[in-house]
């Protein structure tokens, strides 16, 4: 699903974003409640940012004040009988390669039932997006945010296997 994110973009980059286990719950602009292999799972658009709850994780991914960036690139721990696992990648494209990204973005994010996108008005190239998916064991989800500005691609994978 590929919503239309009712607020205005403001500039943010992928430096500004950090990275938190235990963040409660933000409201959200677009929440997305789904049941993927017997696990309860909120994903949610925080903006230029994400929130995902999923059983016993609540992953957030957003400009926090007092939670500076960058994100970790590899980070594991043991949550709740879960093994959970996160890695965040950062890509910096020249304007037209990040115009043909977001675009194929946009469109492989827009009509999935798995999937929730969020798009700002008159700003094409600014996306965010969650993917989710079952695994052998558990849940794996996947992100996206562009960042105009910077023609920055943030990229993270989360996964979460039953012990």
């Amino acid at each position: 699903m590929l919503a239309s994110l009712d607020v205005t973009y403001t500039d943010a980059r992928a430096g500004t974003l950090s990275f938190t286990l235990d963040q409660p719950p933000i409201d959200a602009l677009v929440t997305l409640p789904l049941r993927v292999g017997g696990v309860e799972v909120e994903l949610c658009l925080l903006g230029s940012s994400h929130q995902v709850i999923a059983g016993p994780v609540t992953e957030t991914v957003a400009t926090l004040p007092g939670s500076p960036g960058p994100l970790p690139y590899n980070l594991g721990r043991d949550i709740g009988g879960w093994s959970y696992r996160f890695t965040a990648d950062v890509y910096r494209r020249a304007t037209a390669d990040f115009q043909s990204a977001t675009a194929f973005l946009r469109k492989y994010l827009a009509d999935r039932d798995d999937t929730l996108a969020g798009a700002y008005p008159g700003m094409p190239d600014a996306i965010t997006g969650i993917m989710l998916r079952p695994v052998k064991r558990g849940l794996d989800w996947r992100t996206w945010h562009t960042y105009p500005q910077t023609r920055e691609i943030v990229v993270t994978r989360s996964r979460m296997l039953i012990r």
